[in-house]
This record gives structure tokens, C-alpha cells and sequence, in this order.
């Protein structure tokens, strides 16, 4: 048996002073410049970082204790874990799990400060690799390190029933709280969005009219409180609801998230669409509840569990609207692609045609080809960019789009089922990859050999792509029945209703949100399912029962499966057709029209009522350069469209946001945007001319365009087009960046609200306390607590502790109950137009955000009443910019996470990289 080598207090407080040393080298080491809030002239494209650590880079995936036991796993298949190693922490004696054909790194010491493996494959292979030992690290007599809110055995009992010592159960805990966290920002903006859509003016009581729905009353309750069991004080609040509810329904604003009202005088169609409506609605009221305040102790309520407790008619509307998506794409699929997979059963010889019609669908709906651990279209990308430039040749612009799908699809079969072993091996090359530039050489080195490989069937492809054979191929007739994929498709009894809950929030998301949250959640869920299966192992066999509200999660593997067919499936709908008059308005307003403007005059400049050849440009102009696209459909999501218009003539705003686009973007805009451009003239000079277009852009600059232009009116046009594109791709840069800043205290209040109910588990004194008395409670009891206080950052830092003191003392119950609001229901963006005006210098969006914040939070709520001033107002109004200390006092309550308060309330310190810039 290996002797443990014991150091002495003042050596291993030195070698972990090493370890902590040289981990937070590589941390800075593998930083991202935070470049999107300066001009892209100021900021220098770093050379070829790293972009991971060498730890993962190498395969080490975690390190688990349990007891006395650590285990080693690696990175297998996917997102898969290979035990490794487990090791005994008294002797550091280490026994191998995994099998030789399975094994991935090669475990070379263990001591009390450092771990050091070499990998088996691929990332400098052989070399030594240390890492930090997770163990005996806090001096404590536990072998896990204690967490510094000191929450760790609550949420254990709280999701386990029972308290561990080890590290396991906490880590798939918080890949739980990840989730929440996620989805407390999405359904925050998703509620904003919606009661944005009332459009009310003059009046902010409209806030949280989703927000304050939920799935307690069906929906006969809800259009009928009066004859219902409802207390009178409910009924009065179901009759509220229902007002603007109806209110919504006549805006047709909802036809912007894709719902659309049915054309009918078939009294009961109309009704069934309204409830499903109302379902919806009543859905996304219920989550933001759960997830924005402490529901675990309520099953009824619980974000997990609710779903599947309310009445059954909330669930007929999930499937009813899974299943409307799976008909879509299931009606018809062979015929609706058969000019494809004709084409394809004609090329691959070595397939049975039934085999090409499955993957075919499998490809276009399921997408397996997102599961393999690589870009299939990257690998195409590089194959045409080095040796198939023939195939980017104007001729095949009609059908290019067609052209690389069935390349695609080549590809994609090579790796599912021809050379899975080649696919493999592929994932592990990118994962031992340390930098971008090392990843786009791997990509280089695999499309030379596919490009020998496929070079005659992508010429064969090509050679297809005519106008004549793709019609031919369509008239003809397929000999196959749709049968065929009866055992392939999908509908909504294949989903649980988590999943299918999850499918209609995107309702209401465009698509990077889409594929940011899915993207999100598959990942937490693949974890997840990791962990438990680790914990159920023979090697590990840890306890791993969870409590009533979070059973869910015993079926995170056919979660996972099914979130990445939601993800597949889940787009961004296009705005109804009932909604086009509202739209036209909208787009109108925004390029500069008086929202005032009738509907008949509306219908009068676009022609809305006529009908003859030619007659409808500006319309068709409108539609197809406004109304279509995203960024526009993404601006009256968020704001408004006079308000924008306003936003949009302030210069200095507008050239801060220009600011943040590439430089070779900006010429390209100023090359299209502008009649007569000097390009020699200086990048500052160009987004000047830019932001003056901006500043007063007008319809009446369009009003003229013809749709069907050609010679000098084509170009008139083509300029219009840029300038259109251009405004509001500035404007959604402006609107969305903002909504990202306050996501990140979205997620704070989520936090603040969850550890709060934690914390009144083992703090006497927050027993009594409601937290939204007063926001601050929270942080002021641990302070006071001191030396007794469960809280590591603020026991063990008497400094800092002081500071925040001083921050609490700085602020009300008053000032930060109007900041939790303000933050809920992103009053920054919806007051930007107030008060940005007003700002001296425009630097940072941050900078933006804390200065419109404060003038909200200092605004006279009722003139007639006379209120004391806040402290920081006279300063606020004096610099014209955001007050520093009156950050810090306002963000007082997230004080008890010291970390998390100091990068929501130092500029510096502000994760700028989440910001977004035009690429």
C-alpha cells in the first residue's frame, strides 16, 4: 500500500497558494477581450488563444468525491462519462474502472494538493497534465469543500431529502438551478413581450397582467368568474384579467408570435382558439411564478410538477399544438420531398430505396445530424471553399440552397451508418483541440479526405440541378406509400409534458432564443443524466432518490432526446396574415408616420383595398424589407415602434451602437447605404454619415420605390433596401443588448428569491421575515450575523462585509422593492426613450442601462404626492450618468453572493462579451 505523503500545515498552504496561482493564470489566459462596447478599430483580434482548458482538452471530464472515495471520470461518447479511476483519499491508492478499450487518460499521481494524468489520444499524448486536488482544500475535516453560501446541505435535502458528504449530489443540483435560471430569463422576457403587445399609453398598470395568471382556474372560470365558487376579491381579479385579455386579443398583436385568429363566423372555432389562447397564456403565468418565486413546498405550483396536476385542459391544448407541428411536417412528407429523395435513391446504389426515405426524414426532422458531435456543414463549407469553387458559381444561386442539402445529406449518412468509426474519431481530434484556429485545421484535414470520396457524387448532384430535370423529377409519380414512415414519426404521445411545455414557450422566441434556451436545457438535462447514472453505478452506488418535486428528473435521458426533437422542430413563426393590417401600421410607425395614423389611410398608401398588376410595390416593399424581417418583428416585441423611431435621432446613441459593428461591416454599409460615398474618407467620417441617415430617416425616403425597378430605380432601391436593413439592425442592437444586461439581474432576483427560502431553513431570524417587505433582509441578517452567519463570503471577509453594510444602509425597502419591479418587467427598455436623451457620455451598454434604471427609480410616482428625495437623485441629474454608489446600493440585496454583487455593480467587472455585435 502506498504510504500517504502527509505535508506540513505551512507546505500544503503554500502548495495550494500554487495551485490557486497557476489556475488563475490559465483562467487569464483563456479570457475573451471584451471588445463589443468599443469601436472594433480600438479593439486588436487576439492570435489564436486558448479557448479550453488543457484538463478538458486532455479528457478529463470531473472529478466526484464521495466519503472517503474520489472518481475520475473522462469524456467518452457525446456528453457520455467514462469512470476512470476511483481513488482512496486516505492513501491516494488508485484502482482502474475502465476497461482498456474504454479508457481515455492515464492517472499518473495523486497528492493532497495535485492531481496529474497524461490522455491516452490525441492532446499531447503522454504529457503530464495536473490539476487541482478537490479535496482537504478548506482546511475543514470533511473531504468536500464546504460552498461559500453554505447552502450545499439544504438544497440537498431540499432535492434529495437527505444531506451527503460528497460533491456529486450538489453538482447535479446545480445543473437543476441552471435550468431554473434560464428559464426565469426567458419567461421574464416572454411575459414583457406579451403585455407589451396591449400597447397601452399613459399608463404602466398593464405590467404583469400575464404575469399574475396562472393555471388555478380553467378557462369557463376565466370568461365567467361571477358564476363560479371564487372569492369576490379572485372574482374581481379574473374580471381584470379577462378585460385585458380581450383587450390583447383585439390589438391582433398575438399574430406576431405566429397566432393566428381563424376567418370564421363558426361561433365555437373561434372560442376553441381563444382557450387556447388563454392556455397559453395561463401557462407562462404559472412558470413565472414558479421561477420567480419560492414554489417547492407547492406540488400544484412546483415548475417540474404542475403540468402534470392541473386540469386536463391545459394538457389537450400541449398536445393539440405538438401535434398540429408534427402533421405539418409528417402530411405528405415523400411527395412534398420527393424531387430529393428521387435524386437520392437514383445516386446511392448501395442503399435500399425504403433505408433513403427514413434517414431522409430522420435528416429533415429529426436532425441526427446535430448529435454527432460535428458540423456536417462545416465540413462542406470547407470542401467547396479548397476544392469545389465551381459549386458557388452564380448559376446554381436559384438552387443552391437544394444543391447543399442533398450534399448534406451524403455526408451525413457517411458518418450515421457507413463510417461511424471515422465520426468518432473526428469528435475526439476537436476535443483535444485547444483554439479555434486548431479546430478549423482538423476541419481542413477531414474535407481533404472527404473531398476524394464524394467529389463524383457532389459533380453528380450539381449536374442535377436544373430547372428542367427538378421540374420533370416533381411531375413525376412516387411508387412509395407514406406507410413507410409510420414507424418513424413523431407526434405528441412521444413527448412528455415538460417537453411539450417547453415547445410552446417557443411560441414566443425567435430563433437564436429558440436555440440558445433548447441548446441550454439539452445540455443540463444530458448532465444530469450523467450524474445519475454514474450514481447508480456499481463502482459509485451512492443514494440518488429524489424528493416528490423533482422526480422529473429520473427521466432525463428521454428528456434530453426529447428537447433535441423540440429544438428541431421549434422555428420562428411568421407573423399571421390576420395581423397584417397592425403590422403595416407598425412598419409605417417605424420608418416614421405618425402612430396616429388611421387604418384607412394606411390602406390608401399601400393599396391595400385595390387589386390590379403592378399597382402594390410599396406594399410588397414594406412587407418584404420591414414586416419579414426579424429584427423588426423583434423591435415590437420589445419596444415600440414611435418610441424607436424617436431613440433612433439620437446621434450619439446611434453612433455608440455603430461603434460596436466590425469595421469591415461599416464599410460594406456605407458602401450601400450611401448615394455618392467617398470611400477613402475615415471610418469615423463613414459612421458618422451612417448615424446622420439614421437619425433622419423618413418614409417618405421610400414612399417611391418600385418594387419592380430596374437600371437607376433598381439601384434607388437596392440603396433603400441597405439603409432600411441598416436602421434596424442598429436599433435591435440597441434594444436587445439592453435586454441582455437585464437578464443578468433577472437571474439574480431568481436567485435572491430561491436562496432567501433556503436561507429561513437554518437562520431563526429570517423565520418571520417576507422578503418582500423588504429586499434587503436577506444580505442585513447575514451581516449582522457575523462570525455566526452559514455564509462564507461574508464570515470570512470582514472588509467586504463592511462594504456591503454600507451599501444596505445606503439604500430603502422602498428604492430596491421599485428596483426588483423595474427589473422584472424590463422597465429600462421601455423608458429608454425618456431619459436617454439625457445622458452626457454614451460608452458602455451597462453605463446605458444603471443611468435610464435610476431616473426610473427616482421618477415621482404621483405628482400630487410629495415624496422624499433619494439620496443619489441630485448627483443623477447634476453628471447626467449613472451614480456608482447608488449601483452598489441598489444591488444591496444580492450583497450576500459577493461575487455575484460585484459583477452586477463594477462596470469593469461586467461580462461585456455577452454583449452583441453585427457579424
Amino acid at each position: 500500500m502506498a504510504k500517504k505523503n502527509k505535508m506540513k500545515p505551512r507546505e500544503l498552504r503554500e502548495a495550494q497558494k500554487k495551485a490557486r496561482q497557476l489556475k488563475a493564470a490559465e483562467i487569464n489566459n483563456n479570457a475573451v477581450p471584451a471588445i463589443a462596447a468599443m469601436p472594433a478599430a480600438e479593439a486588436a483580434a487576439p492570435a489564436a488563444e486558448k479557448k479550453k482548458s488543457s484538463v478538458k482538452a486532455a479528457g478529463m471530464k470531473s472529478i466526484l468525491v464521495s466519503e472517503n472515495k474520489m472518481y475520475i471520470t473522462s469524456f467518452g461518447k457525446g456528453n457520455s462519462a467514462v469512470l476512470e479511476y476511483e481513488v482512496d483519499n486516505n492513501d491516494y491508492n488508485k484502482t482502474q474502472l475502465s476497461s482498456k478499450d474504454n479508457s481515455n487518460i492515464e492517472l499518473c499521481d495523486v497528492n493532497e494538493v495535485n492531481i496529474t494524468f497524461s490522455s491516452k489520444h490525441g492532446f499531447e499524448s503522454g504529457v503530464e497534465i495536473n490539476t487541482s486536488n478537490p479535496t482537504h482544500r478548506s482546511g475543514e475535516s470533511s473531504p468536500v469543500r464546504w460552498d461559500m453560501l453554505g447552502l450545499k446541505s439544504e438544497l440537498e435535502k431540499r432535492f434529495f431529502g437527505k444531506t451527503f458528504d460528497d460533491n456529486i449530489h450538489i453538482q447535479l443540483i446545480y445543473n437543476i438551478l441552471d435550468i431554473e435560471k434560464i428559464l426565469a430569463v426567458y419567461i421574464t422576457n416572454i411575459v414583457y413581450a406579451l403585455n407589451n403587445m396591449l400597447g397601452v399609453k399613459g399608463s404602466e398598470s398593464h405590467d404583469d397582467f400575464i404575469g399574475y395568471l396562472s393555471t388555478n382556474n380553467i378557462y369557463d372560470v376565466f370568461i365567467d368568474p361571477d358564476n363560479s365558487s371564487l372569492s369576490d376579491d379572485k372574482k374581481a381579479n379574473v374580471r381584470k384579467s379577462l378585460s385585458k385579455f380581450n383587450a390583447l386579443l383585439k390589438t391582433k398583436r398575438l399574430g406576431y408570435f405566429g397566432l393566428e385568429e381563424p376567418k370564421t363566423k363558426d361561433n365555437r372555432v373561434s372560442e376553441a382558439y381563444k382557450k387556447r389562447v388563454y392556455h397559453m397564456l395561463a401557462i407562462v403565468g404559472q412558470i413565472r411564478q414558479s421561477v420567480f418565486h419560492d414554489k417547492s413546498s407547492k406540488l400544484h405550483e412546483d415548475l417540474y410538477s404542475f403540468i402534470d396536476i392541473i386540469d386536463s385542459e391545459y394538457r389537450e391544448t400541449l398536445d393539440y399544438l405538438v401535434d398540429e407541428r408534427f402533421d405539418s411536417i409528417n402530411k405528405g412528407f415523400i411527395q412534398g420531398n420527393k424531387v430529393n429523395i428521387s435524386l437520392l435513391i437514383d445516386m446511392m446504389k448501395g442503399y435500399e430505396a425504403d433505408d433513403i426515405i427514413r434517414l431522409y426524414y430522420d435528416f429533415i426532422v429529426i436532425k441526427s445530424q446535430k448529435n454527432l458531435g460535428f458540423s456536417i456543414k462545416k465540413l462542406r463549407e470547407k470542401m467547396l471553399d479548397e476544392y469545389g469553387f465551381r459549386f458557388k458559381d452564380k448559376q446554381y444561386d436559384s438552387v443552391r440552397s437544394k444543391m447543399y442539402k442533398l450534399m448534406d445529406f451524403l455526408l451525413f449518412c457517411n458518418y450515421y451508418r457507413n463510417d461511424v468509426v471515422a465520426g468518432e474519431a473526428l469528435v475526439r481530434k476537436l476535443r483535444f483541440s485547444m483554439t479555434d484556429d486548431e479546430k478549423e485545421g482538423i476541419y481542413a484535414d477531414e474535407a481533404e479526405k472527404l473531398w476524394g470520396k464524394f467529389r463524383n457524387d457532389f459533380e453528380n448532384i450539381a449536374d442535377h440541378m436544373n430547372g428542367d430535370v427538378i421540374k420533370e423529377l416533381g411531375k413525376a409519380d412516387m411508387d412509395f406509400d407514406e406507410k413507410i414512415l409510420d414507424s418513424e414519426k413523431k407526434n405528441a404521445s412521444d413527448l412528455l409534458y415538460f417537453s411539450k411545455m417547453i415547445y410552446m414557450l417557443t411560441y414566443f422566441l425567435d430563433g437564436k432564443e429558440i436555440n440558445d434556451l433548447l441548446t441550454t436545457l439539452i445540455s443540463k438535462f444530458d448532465n444530469i443524466k450523467e450524474f445519475l447514472k454514474i450514481m447508480k453505478s456499481s463502482a459509485v452506488n451512492v443514494e440518488c432518490e429524489l424528493t416528490a418535486g423533482y422526480k422529473l428528473f429520473n427521466d432525463s435521458q428521454r428528456i434530453t432526446n426529447e428537447l433535441f426533437i423540440v429544438k428541431n422542430i421549434a422555428s420562428m413563426r411568421k407573423p399571421a396574415a390576420s395581423a397584417k393590417l397592425t403590422m403595416f401600421r407598425d412598419a409605417l410607425t417605424i420608418l416614421g408616420i405618425d402612430d396616429k395614423i388611421t387604418d384607412d389611410r394606411i390602406s390608401e398608401i399601400l393599396k391595400l383595398k385595390e387589386k390590379g398588376k403592378g399597382i402594390h410595390g410599396l406594399r410588397n416593399f414594406i412587407t418584404n424589407n420591414v414586416i419579414e424581417s426579424s429584427r423588426f418583428v423583434y423591435l415590437i416585441k420589445y419596444a415600440n415602434a414611435q418610441k424607436i423611431r424617436e431613440v433612433a435621432k439620437n446621434e450619439k446613441v446611434v453612433m455608440f451602437v455603430l461603434g460596436g459593428i466590425p469595421d469591415t461591416q461599416i464599410e460594406r454599409y456605407y458602401k450601400s447605404c450611401v448615394e455618392f460615398p467617398d470611400m477613402n474618407s475615415s471610418l469615423e467620417a463613414k459612421r458618422s454619415e451612417l448615424a446622420r441617415m439614421i437619425k433622419n430617416i423618413s418614409f417618405d425616403d421610400f414612399k417611391n420605390v418600385k418594387q419592380q425597378a430596374k437600371g437607376r430605380e433598381n439601384v434607388a432601391k437596392e440603396r433603400a433596401k441597405a439603409v432600411i436593413g441598416l436602421y434596424l439592425t442598429v436599433m435591435y442592437l440597441l434594444v436587445k443588448n439592453l435586454v441582455n444586461v437585464n437578464a443578468r439581474y433577472v437571474i439574480a432576483i431568481h436567485c435572491l428569491e430561491r436562496d432567501f427560502g433556503l436561507y429561513k431553513e437554518i437562520i431563526p431570524e429570517l423565520a418571520s421575515k417576507n422578503l418582500k417587505n423588504d429586499y434587503r433582509i436577506l444580505s442585513q441578517t447575514l451581516c449582522e450575523l457575523c462570525d455566526k452567519s452559514p455564509n462564507l463570503f461574508l464570515k470570512k471577509n470582514k472588509r467586504l462585509r463592511k462594504c456591503v453594510e454600507v451599501d444596505i444602509n445606503n439604500a430603502d425597502s422602498s428604492m430596491t422593492r421599485k428596483y426588483r419591479n423595474c427589473i422584472a418587467h424590463l422597465t429600462v427598455v421601455r423608458e429608454l426613450k425618456e431619459y436617454i436623451g439625457d445622458i452626457r457620455t454614451v460608452d458602455s451598454y451597462f453605463s446605458i442601462y444603471h443611468y435610464v434604471m435610476q431616473r426610473c427609480i427616482t421618477k415621482r410616482e404621483n405628482d400630487t404626492k410629495q415624496e422624499e428625495k433619494i439620496k443619489y437623485e441630485d448627483d443623477l441629474l447634476k453628471n447626467h450618468g449613472y451614480t456608482k454608489d447608488f449601483v452598489k446600493a441598489l444591488n444591496s440585496p444580492f450583497g450576500y453572493n459577493i461575487p455575484r454583487f460585484k459583477n452586477l455593480s463594477i462596470e469593469q467587472l461586467f461580462d461585456r462579451n455577452e454583449y452583441l455585435t453585427e457579424k
